[in-house]
């Protein structure tokens, strides 16, 4: 019996905190706030008229202060961003012990370019030889004549 008297007072303190906020109304805390009718996304009238019939609820059944009026900065258009460089990737560990460890490999320097070979020109034909004399034609026969 000794240990039920706790629980009691337990039981009543907890039963105060209830009485402050939407459980203090008639009926419970949900008929403070109505359930949207459709989903609210917030870029039409109807989505308007929902939220402000919320922050009414709050207002009339919480005790909420109302809303300050609306500060320019909030609608202004956000600033630029500025690219930013992104920071260098670290190299693992096995690449750090590798490149201490080891010594730095040289790469073959490249061959040199091969220069293209000249264009050689065909020889061209050998002009004919002059007509020869009726002489030249009898001390020195040939097999054309």
């Amino acid at each position: 019996m000794i240990k039920m008297i706790p629980i009691a007072l337990l039981a009543a303190v907890l039963a105060g905190c209830a009485s402050r906020g939407p459980a203090s109304i008639a009926g419970g805390e949900c008929r403070i706030f109505e359930a949207p009718q459709y989903e609210v996304r917030g870029k039409r009238q109807y989505d308007q008229d929902w939220i402000d019939s919320q922050v009414e609820g709050g207002v009339g059944g919480c005790r909420w202060k109302r809303p300050q009026p609306r500060p320019a900065s909030i609608d202004a258009a956000p600033a630029p961003r500025t690219a930013s460089a992104k920071p260098a990737k670290r190299r693992g560990i096995v690449a750090r012990i590798r490149d201490r460890v080891m010594p730095a490999r040289e790469w073959p320097a490249a061959a040199p370019p091969i220069a293209p070979a000249p264009v050689v020109m065909p020889p061209s034909p050998a002009p004919p030889p002059p007509p020869r004399s009726a002489i030249e034609r009898l001390l020195e026969p040939r097999d054309d004549d």
